[in-house]
Protein backbone atom coordinates (compact mmCIF):
# COMPACT_ATOMS: atom_id res chain seq x y z
CA UNK A 1 0.00 0.00 0.00
CA UNK A 2 1.92 2.99 1.41
CA UNK A 3 5.21 1.47 2.55
CA UNK A 4 7.28 -1.10 0.86
CA UNK A 5 7.28 -5.00 1.88
CA UNK A 6 11.22 -4.76 2.77
CA UNK A 7 10.43 -1.57 5.42
CA UNK A 8 7.08 -2.68 6.96
CA UNK A 9 9.10 -4.53 9.85
CA UNK A 10 10.47 -1.45 10.65
CA UNK A 11 7.30 0.97 10.46
CA UNK A 12 5.93 -1.65 12.68
CA UNK A 13 8.55 -1.23 15.11
CA UNK A 14 8.77 2.48 14.80
CA UNK A 15 5.13 3.18 15.03
CA UNK A 16 5.01 0.96 18.23
CA UNK A 17 7.22 3.29 19.35
CA UNK A 18 5.89 6.55 18.37
CA UNK A 19 2.97 5.33 20.19
CA UNK A 20 4.40 5.17 23.52
CA UNK A 21 5.54 9.01 22.75
CA UNK A 22 2.19 10.25 21.86
CA UNK A 23 -0.91 10.98 23.51
CA UNK A 24 -3.63 8.99 23.24
CA UNK A 25 -6.08 11.35 24.23
CA UNK A 26 -6.55 15.20 25.16
CA UNK A 27 -8.98 16.71 27.26
CA UNK A 28 -9.69 20.52 28.03
CA UNK A 29 -12.50 20.87 31.34
CA UNK A 30 -13.82 24.63 32.54
CA UNK A 31 -14.56 24.72 36.17
CA UNK A 32 -15.41 27.01 38.98
CA UNK A 33 -15.96 25.34 41.96
CA UNK A 34 -17.39 26.76 44.82
CA UNK A 35 -14.10 26.80 47.14
CA UNK A 36 -12.25 28.66 44.54
CA UNK A 37 -12.75 32.65 43.48
CA UNK A 38 -12.88 32.55 39.71
CA UNK A 39 -12.84 29.40 36.68
CA UNK A 40 -9.79 27.31 36.13
CA UNK A 41 -9.13 25.30 33.07
CA UNK A 42 -8.07 21.44 33.71
CA UNK A 43 -6.39 19.73 31.21
CA UNK A 44 -5.55 16.29 31.37
CA UNK A 45 -2.86 14.81 28.52
CA UNK A 46 -3.20 11.37 28.03
CA UNK A 47 -0.57 8.79 27.33
CA UNK A 48 -0.71 4.95 26.84
CA UNK A 49 1.83 5.36 30.28
CA UNK A 50 0.72 7.94 32.00
CA UNK A 51 -1.03 11.20 32.43
CA UNK A 52 -0.35 15.05 33.10
CA UNK A 53 -3.45 16.74 34.68
CA UNK A 54 -2.70 20.52 34.75
CA UNK A 55 -5.03 23.43 36.31
CA UNK A 56 -4.56 26.39 34.73
CA UNK A 57 -5.52 29.25 36.93
CA UNK A 58 -4.54 27.71 40.19
CA UNK A 59 -1.06 28.68 41.28
CA UNK A 60 1.64 25.86 40.04
CA UNK A 61 2.73 25.94 44.20
CA UNK A 62 -0.70 24.67 45.20
CA UNK A 63 -0.99 21.65 42.64
CA UNK A 64 1.26 18.51 43.63
CA UNK A 65 3.85 17.04 42.07
CA UNK A 66 1.54 13.70 42.60
CA UNK A 67 -1.25 16.09 40.99
CA UNK A 68 0.34 16.98 37.46
CA UNK A 69 1.48 13.55 36.93
CA UNK A 70 -0.30 10.32 37.20
CA UNK A 71 0.96 6.91 36.15
CA UNK A 72 -2.02 4.31 34.69
CA UNK A 73 -1.94 2.39 37.45
CA UNK A 74 -2.77 5.19 39.53
CA UNK A 75 -5.93 6.54 37.51
CA UNK A 76 -8.24 4.43 38.63
CA UNK A 77 -7.81 5.93 42.07
CA UNK A 78 -6.82 9.15 40.85
CA UNK A 79 -9.98 9.75 38.74
CA UNK A 80 -13.89 10.41 39.98
CA UNK A 81 -15.79 7.66 40.66
CA UNK A 82 -17.86 8.38 37.80
CA UNK A 83 -15.01 7.66 35.60
CA UNK A 84 -13.43 4.69 36.84
CA UNK A 85 -14.70 2.37 34.27
CA UNK A 86 -12.35 4.44 31.91
CA UNK A 87 -9.45 3.97 34.13
CA UNK A 88 -9.62 0.34 34.56
CA UNK A 89 -10.36 0.49 30.66
CA UNK A 90 -7.16 2.56 29.96
CA UNK A 91 -5.37 0.17 32.56
CA UNK A 92 -5.89 -3.17 30.52
CA UNK A 93 -5.27 -1.24 27.45
CA UNK A 94 -1.71 -0.21 28.68
CA UNK A 95 -0.84 -3.80 29.66
CA UNK A 96 -1.86 -4.81 26.41
CA UNK A 97 0.13 -2.33 25.10
CA UNK A 98 3.13 -3.03 27.17
CA UNK A 99 3.51 -6.30 25.83
CA UNK A 100 3.23 -5.45 22.49
CA UNK A 101 6.06 -2.84 23.16
CA UNK A 102 8.55 -5.33 24.47
CA UNK A 103 7.63 -7.62 21.26
CA UNK A 104 8.67 -4.62 19.07
CA UNK A 105 11.95 -4.84 21.01
CA UNK A 106 12.61 -8.32 20.33
CA UNK A 107 11.50 -7.86 16.81
CA UNK A 108 13.68 -4.59 16.39
CA UNK A 109 16.90 -7.19 17.56
CA UNK A 110 15.78 -10.54 15.63
CA UNK A 111 13.55 -9.52 13.25
CA UNK A 112 15.01 -11.87 10.24
CA UNK A 113 14.79 -14.94 12.46
CA UNK A 114 11.06 -13.78 13.93
CA UNK A 115 9.79 -13.56 9.71
CA UNK A 116 11.64 -17.30 9.24
CA UNK A 117 9.90 -18.66 12.48
CA UNK A 118 6.52 -17.76 11.01
CA UNK A 119 7.03 -18.86 7.20
CA UNK A 120 8.07 -22.42 8.53
CA UNK A 121 5.00 -22.33 10.87
CA UNK A 122 2.81 -21.06 7.87
CA UNK A 123 4.09 -24.16 5.81
CA UNK A 124 3.23 -26.53 8.28
CA UNK A 125 -0.04 -24.90 9.05
CA UNK A 126 -0.79 -24.80 5.15
CA UNK A 127 0.71 -28.55 4.61
CA UNK A 128 -1.60 -29.70 7.54
CA UNK A 129 -5.34 -28.05 6.65
CA UNK A 130 -7.43 -30.31 4.88
CA UNK A 131 -8.41 -29.39 1.55
CA UNK A 132 -11.67 -27.97 1.77
CA UNK A 133 -9.95 -25.40 3.97
CA UNK A 134 -7.69 -24.68 1.54
CA UNK A 135 -10.40 -24.18 -1.34
CA UNK A 136 -12.56 -22.82 0.73
CA UNK A 137 -10.70 -19.31 1.74
CA UNK A 138 -9.67 -17.79 -0.93
CA UNK A 139 -6.03 -17.18 -1.79
CA UNK A 140 -6.16 -13.17 -1.29
CA UNK A 141 -7.78 -13.69 2.11
CA UNK A 142 -5.48 -16.52 2.54
CA UNK A 143 -2.15 -14.09 1.87
CA UNK A 144 -3.29 -11.80 4.81
CA UNK A 145 -4.11 -14.43 7.21
CA UNK A 146 -0.66 -15.02 8.13
CA UNK A 147 2.18 -15.15 11.66
CA UNK A 148 3.73 -12.53 9.49
CA UNK A 149 4.73 -9.76 12.40
CA UNK A 150 3.69 -7.06 10.50
CA UNK A 151 0.36 -8.23 10.52
CA UNK A 152 0.73 -9.28 14.03
CA UNK A 153 1.43 -5.76 15.14
CA UNK A 154 -1.45 -4.79 12.41
CA UNK A 155 -3.99 -6.79 14.45
CA UNK A 156 -2.34 -5.27 17.85
CA UNK A 157 -3.09 -1.69 16.76
CA UNK A 158 -6.40 -2.42 15.60
CA UNK A 159 -7.56 -3.79 19.26
CA UNK A 160 -5.16 -0.46 20.39
CA UNK A 161 -7.57 1.47 18.52
CA UNK A 162 -10.64 0.31 19.84
CA UNK A 163 -10.05 0.26 23.03
CA UNK A 164 -8.45 3.70 23.24
CA UNK A 165 -11.53 5.13 20.68
CA UNK A 166 -13.93 3.77 23.35
CA UNK A 167 -12.46 5.15 26.23
CA UNK A 168 -12.28 8.59 24.22
CA UNK A 169 -15.59 7.85 24.14
CA UNK A 170 -16.05 7.33 27.69
CA UNK A 171 -14.25 10.55 28.73
CA UNK A 172 -16.32 12.75 26.58
CA UNK A 173 -19.40 12.22 28.67
CA UNK A 174 -17.54 14.02 31.27
CA UNK A 175 -15.24 16.45 29.56
CA UNK A 176 -14.32 16.95 25.50
CA UNK A 177 -11.85 15.06 24.80
CA UNK A 178 -10.05 14.50 20.98
CA UNK A 179 -8.51 11.26 20.14
CA UNK A 180 -5.17 12.24 19.09
CA UNK A 181 -2.94 9.06 19.18
CA UNK A 182 -6.42 6.58 18.93
CA UNK A 183 -5.98 8.09 15.02
CA UNK A 184 -2.43 7.20 14.22
CA UNK A 185 -3.41 3.67 15.79
CA UNK A 186 -6.16 3.38 13.10
CA UNK A 187 -3.71 4.46 10.81
CA UNK A 188 -1.26 2.28 12.01
CA UNK A 189 -3.69 -0.95 11.86
CA UNK A 190 -4.52 0.06 8.50
CA UNK A 191 -1.38 0.41 6.87
CA UNK A 192 0.18 -2.58 8.77
CA UNK A 193 -2.49 -5.27 7.74
CA UNK A 194 -2.73 -3.94 3.91
CA UNK A 195 0.81 -3.84 3.32
CA UNK A 196 2.00 -5.92 0.43
CA UNK A 197 4.39 -8.92 1.87
CA UNK A 198 6.63 -10.53 -0.16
Amino acid sequence: MWVRSEYAGELAVLATWLTALLPWSVSVLRESPSWLDGTFTVVNIRFVFLQFHYLFGVALGRQSLDGLVQFVPEIPGFVPPNQVPEGQLWLATAGFFGCMLLLSLVYYARDEQLEAAAERAETRIAGGAPDALADAVPGAAAARLTLDPVRVFGACFAVLAVAFSVATAMFFQHQPTVPVGAVFMWVFAVVLLRVERT
